[in-house]
């Protein structure tokens, strides 16, 4: 949650950085901060909002996403409820303010004229619900992306960690075709990203892929080099 970690990141040549609103520990203003760093860059702010509700979705929009993945989508109503307020009328409901994303109004018309096509909209599949309805999810107008979560997945199945597990391995087939039907782009997470678990996500067709977390190059580097330093 520093200006100075999205700086490294956006510097780096990441296409986007996802702030974590989900699992993270920010608040609203460390939000919208983070978003002012990563838009110095050419790089894209992503905001992964804690639930499929319309204040979160409302706020962190107007505080500059450009992007935004909602967890937990299990049917097409709830697409439904999550895009309608990502989208401003006449598409959806999302309500039209003076705000840091048409920069307090003084771009107030190019923004809203341009917001519905260019912000990206994100849902996470991860529950055997949502498996089994996603052939009517796929259908709700204004998907950009599905982003599958395989660990909430198997544990909804009852076999958590289980990603080998044949029923898990047929619901993530099932995930990646349905999405390849209507040309939805789907993404995962690389959580410990390396030369070859990068290669194989690529292969399975996932082109959005979010590598690692900030804690987890932390992790790794550190440990890394004390190795290197002999402890």
């Amino acid at each position: 949650g520093h200006p100075a970690v999205a700086e490294i990141f956006a510097s780096a040549g990441f296409d986007w950085i996802c702030v974590d609103m989900e699992h993270g520990a920010m608040d609203l203003v460390t939000m919208t901060n983070l978003f002012r760093t990563i838009d110095a860059y050419d790089c894209t702010p992503l905001v992964r909002i804690p639930l499929n509700d319309p204040i979160w979705i409302h706020r962190s929009l107007d505080a500059g996403a450009k992007a935004i993945m909602i967890p937990m989508i299990n049917s097409a109503e709830e697409a439904e409820r999550a895009v309608s307020e990502a989208k401003y009328p006449p598409r959806g409901r999302r309500g039209f303010g003076y705000s840091r994303a048409c920069m307090h109004g003084m771009k107030f018309y190019d923004y809203i004229e341009s917001a519905n096509e260019e912000i990206a909209v994100i849902l996470q599949i991860e529950h055997k619900d949502a498996i089994e309805n996603l052939e009517e999810i796929v259908e709700v107008d204004g998907i950009d992306g599905l982003f599958i979560g395989p660990m909430d997945l198997t544990g909804s199945m009852g076999v958590t960690g289980k990603l080998d597990d044949p029923a898990v391995v047929a619901a993530l087939n099932k995930f990646k075709k349905v999405a390849a039907s209507k040309n939805i782009t789907i993404g995962t997470q690389v959580v410990r990203p390396d030369a070859e678990s990068v290669k194989k996500t690529l292969a399975e067709g996932y082109r959005f892929l979010a590598l690692g977390l900030d804690n987890v190059f932390l992790d790794e580097s550190s440990k890394q080099v004390l190795k290197f330093a002999g402890r």
